[in-house]
């Protein structure tokens, strides 16, 4: 490739989808260890806290921020780095991992929705293809014979809903020059508290019970809390939104070959189907947007 901040682009954003794909079997280890989904999310976020914090200091950032960005952090951090991946992570106890992923990955397509809903956005031929495929493809997911677990599904599904408010918020949110660091540190400490409380009040607190537990969590929180989003955030920046979005369909695709070849996860063709179609209508989405893009440009 001739463009070598190109090339680190599509990198970086694989290797943050490949590793957002792995969180599924990532959490069914560590589930194995005595810790529960609200647990897992308390983990994920307090235990990248000090690094975030660290790695800011590192990059001359400084942690201080405004009081009034605080309720807008809350609110962006409630939805995605609380309720999402409570609901996301709750899920893998009732449906294989690939399909939880692949059902979460609606929110390209809710996000389309949302926008010509709530932002007045115009309505495209593409977008609207583009939720009509993935209305299809998770129908295909619907096995009458009791092979999919409504419960599961419904978790998966209602988290990726909750996932593309979370989006709408992060695109509305008005202090875009804050340092990503910094950002992600206030959002990351936010969710700790909430999660905590909630663990605490809910008598649902479940820590590793060994060592082994307690590694395991640790590398879930920094992989994915902070390499995941930071190689992601690195990626977009050098090779833009649209090509990420497209680039981020490696995250179901590593969820579904992990379950497979992990787990031995069964996938049936109607599966393979509507994986196919819920793809699709994410790339269909990202390259609608380029193609609007250029006809501005």
């Amino acid at each position: 490739m001739q463009n070598p901040k190109l090339f680190r682009g599509y990198l970086f954003v694989i290797l943050s989808a490949v590793i957002f794909g792995l969180m599924p079997l990532m959490a069914k280890f560590i589930y194995a260890e005595g810790v529960n989904p609200p647990t897992l999310v308390l983990l994920r976020n307090a235990v990248s806290v000090p690094v975030l914090a660290m790695l800011a200091g590192l990059t001359g950032k400084s942690l201080r921020i405004p009081a009034k960005v605080l309720p807008g952090m809350g609110i962006i951090a409630l939805l995605g780095c609380c309720v999402t991946p409570l609901l996301l992570f709750s899920s893998y106890e009732h449906i294989p991992s690939g399909a939880a992923t692949v059902l979460h990955f609606v929110y390209p397509a809710v996000v389309v929705v949302g926008e010509i809903l709530f932002l007045k956005n115009k309505m495209k031929f593409g977008h609207v293809l583009s939720v009509v495929l993935c209305v299809v493809g998770i129908a295909l997911f619907y096995d009458p014979s009791g092979g999919m677990n409504l419960k599961g599904g419904a978790l998966a599904l209602i988290s990726g809903v909750t996932y593309a408010a979370y989006v709408l918020c992060l695109s509305g949110f008005k202090h875009k020059d804050m340092p990503g660091f910094t950002f992600s540190f206030y959002v990351a400490a936010i969710c700790a508290v909430v999660m905590l409380s909630v663990c605490l009040l809910t008598k649902q607190l479940q820590l590793p019970g060994s060592l082994k537990g307690w590694l395991l969590s640790a590398v879930f929180a920094v992989g994915v809390n902070v390499g995941a989003v930071v190689l992601f955030q690195r990626g977009t920046f050098l090779i833009g939104g649209s090509r990420a979005s497209i680039l981020s369909t490696f995250e179901p695709i590593t969820s579904i070959l992990a379950g497979i070849f992990v787990f031995q996860e069964t996938v049936s063709l109607a599966t393979v189907f509507g994986t196919v179609l819920v793809i699709a209508a994410g790339v269909l989405i990202a390259l609608s947007d380029m193609r609007s893009a250029k006809t501005a440009a």
